[in-house]
């Protein structure tokens, strides 16, 4: 239920249009980011096609999508904290741009990016909103 929730809060307020998963969606991102279109990712979900990266210590499955963005278009990846303060009312913290070594990989930028984001649910884990198994 809290699935549904989100994602209408998300159409409706935040982002009103989504690109859909798998490669047709990935064509479309790549399309609009060409075009000079901000792109929003969220690196926390599951995905099946990805990599393996320590998250908490734990291998899950990544999206290596930011690092390639990173790596092909030297793009910048700005960390976005999103904080409930009241039933549909949220905060947004826009962060500095992550600044990437030039010589690192797309393994390594992915795993740099589980880490900005481990250290964003450590100052609050109650604001995750975790329901899948990121681990599976």
């Amino acid at each position: 239920f809290l699935n549904i929730i989100m994602e209408r809060i998300r159409k409706n307020h935040i982002c009103k249009y989504q690109i859909k998963k798998g490669k047709s969606g990935t064509r479309e991102l790549l399309e609009l980011f060409k075009k000079n279109f901000s792109i929003a990712l969220m690196i926390d979900q599951r995905v099946s096609e990805g990599i393996s990266a320590n998250f908490f210590q734990r291998p899950a499955k990544t999206t290596t999508i930011p690092a390639q963005l990173v790596k092909k278009y030297n793009s910048r990846v700005v960390p976005v904290y999103i904080k409930r303060v009241h039933k549909y009312h949220f905060e947004l913290s826009f962060q500095k741009p992550v600044v990437f070594d030039k010589d690192l990989t797309i393994d390594e930028i992915t795993l740099k990016l589980n880490v900005v984001l481990e250290d964003m649910i450590k100052k609050n884990p109650s604001q995750w909103i975790w329901s899948h198994n990121r681990w599976k």
